[in-house]
């Protein structure tokens, strides 16, 4: 009896703080750090049904990001922005702390170029801050940052007392890259007191927050709620560098040959090309033009190629943080494959890589540093997450699990990725609207792209070119 009143007063517990979270609404909030982001607010509140914006939106960090508050945020721009076609996606990993993420943010953030980021993670403050400062460096993204929900065991009234250290770091870090900051911390703390909750109300363990109460509402409201507008305000080319149009018709930086090839002059490091429909027939051979950067066709330069995350094995982690290249790749899928020799429990692992085009290409072991035959694959030393995956998710549960033993390191299990081009492969006639990269990642600066119709072929239709370009360095 007893069991069933306590299971009863927790079950209305969940539900008077399920029922709490109040109405929260875009920009409702004054945040000055909000001058940030004016460049994308201004694009989302200029957009219109006639000339819709496109805003590219990602979100970046650990299990917490993985969350689904992000998508209640993302619910709440769409609500308040209609009309804008808001591209966007969530490659948070769980268990990934900082130092993880500077790696892996080479094959996740850095290659999807948001127009905004939205970034947390925990872990130590000079990587977190890496990972910023390398955002700055190679994309003109603008980002919000924000202080950590409170996990089991903080008391609110406390952390308003005397804020605590993270919260801190984290402000001073958005202050030295001016980036947004929302003081998270403290509205959650607020919170808490003013109902008289403790951390472990809005918890599904000891720092995730339960789907099964208004946490998610909270989380993605105290963000939204101070993305704001200030008027008069366009955004900082000295820190988050700019996003240009330039219309693809004769002018200045733009001439048009007589066989219809177009030679635009930019400072940047991404050229993307928006299609005005002409020369696109679905049902027809494809329009296809070749591009080349500074005289040279853009696949000869390496630094416009990265490979994929790796794939998963033991669990939702990819097993290798980054796979690099020495030599110029090609695009092609990659698999590693173990071979005998492998330990259940990865120590180590031996294997052999195989890329699509290039074939079998070596063989390595996880206790050393991998370069493929071709140089098309490079393993760093300690870029290998064998050990810690089959130890933490396989050998630690195995005796109360024995079915777990299947996921113990073997012969014949693979992890793949791929090696794509940051540029268009080839340049293809698309419907009206529609967006093509043309060139991504190449040195920062002064550039001639040309497009050249194939031989008897047309030029793919294009009404402008959006020109991205990096601040320089601070």
């Amino acid at each position: 009896m007893l069991m069933k009143k306590l299971t009863a007063l927790a079950f209305a517990a969940v539900a008077a703080v399920a029922a709490a979270a109040p109405a929260f609404k875009v920009g409702s909030v004054e945040n000055p750090t909000a001058i940030h982001i004016q460049r994308t607010m201004k694009v989302l509140e200029e957009s219109t049904a006639e000339k819709p914006a496109t805003v590219r939106v990602l979100f970046y960090g650990q299990s917490i990001v993985a969350q689904g508050w992000t998508k209640v945020l993302m619910d709440m721009l769409k609500e308040k922005y209609p009309t804008v076609n808001f591209v966007w996606a969530n490659k948070a990993i769980g268990g990934f702390t900082s130092p993880a993420l500077t790696r892996t943010a080479w094959s996740d953030l850095f290659p999807y170029y948001p127009d905004l980021l939205f970034f947390h993670v925990y872990g130590p403050i000079d990587k977190y801050e890496e990972i910023v400062k390398n955002t700055r460096a190679v994309t003109s993204a603008e980002i919000v940052l924000w202080s950590s929900h409170l996990s089991k065991g903080q008391d609110p009234k406390k952390m308003l007392a005397e804020r605590d250290q993270r919260s801190k770091d984290i402000k001073a870090v958005a202050e030295r890259n001016k980036c947004m900051f929302v003081d998270l911390n403290k509205k959650w703390s607020e919170m808490l007191v003013a109902n008289g909750w403790a951390a472990t109300n809005l918890l599904a363990d000891g720092i995730h927050m339960s789907n099964k109460t208004d946490a998610f509402k909270y989380y993605a409201g105290f963000i939204g709620e101070e993305l704001c507008r200030i008027p008069g305000s366009a955004g900082e080319p000295d820190v988050s560098g700019t996003i240009t149009e330039v219309p693809a018709v004769k002018g200045k930086n733009v001439k048009v040959a007589r066989d219809g090839s177009i030679r635009l002059r930019f400072t940047g490091n991404r050229v993307v090309a928006v299609s005005n429909g002409q020369n696109f027939n679905p049902a027809a051979q494809p329009c296809e033009a070749e591009l080349f950067l500074d005289g040279k066709p853009v696949a000869s330069y390496k630094e416009m190629w990265y490979c994929t995350r790796p794939s998963t094995l033991v669990s939702w982690m990819p097993m290798i943080y980054r796979v690099t290249f020495d030599a110029l790749p090609v695009k092609e899928d990659w698999t590693l494959t173990y071979l005998d020799g492998t330990d259940p429990w990865g120590k180590p692992v031996h294997y052999k890589v195989e890329g699509s085009v290039t074939g079998f290409d070596g063989e390595g072991w996880s206790t050393n540093a991998f370069t493929s035959t071709s140089g098309r694959a490079v393993i760093a030393k300690d870029a290998y997450h064998f050990t810690w995956q089959y130890d933490y998710f396989v050998k630690k549960h195995v005796d109360k699990k024995p079915e777990l033993m299947k996921k113990a390191a073997k012969p014949g299990d693979k992890i793949t990725w791929k090696t794509l081009p940051l540029f268009a492969d080839p340049f293809v006639a698309q419907k009206a609207g529609e967006r093509s990269v043309l060139v991504q990642n190449c040195p920062n600066g002064k550039h001639v792209l040309e497009i050249r119709p194939k031989k008897g072929g047309k030029l793919p239709g294009i009404e402008k070119f959006i020109i991205y370009s990096p601040a320089p360095a601070r």
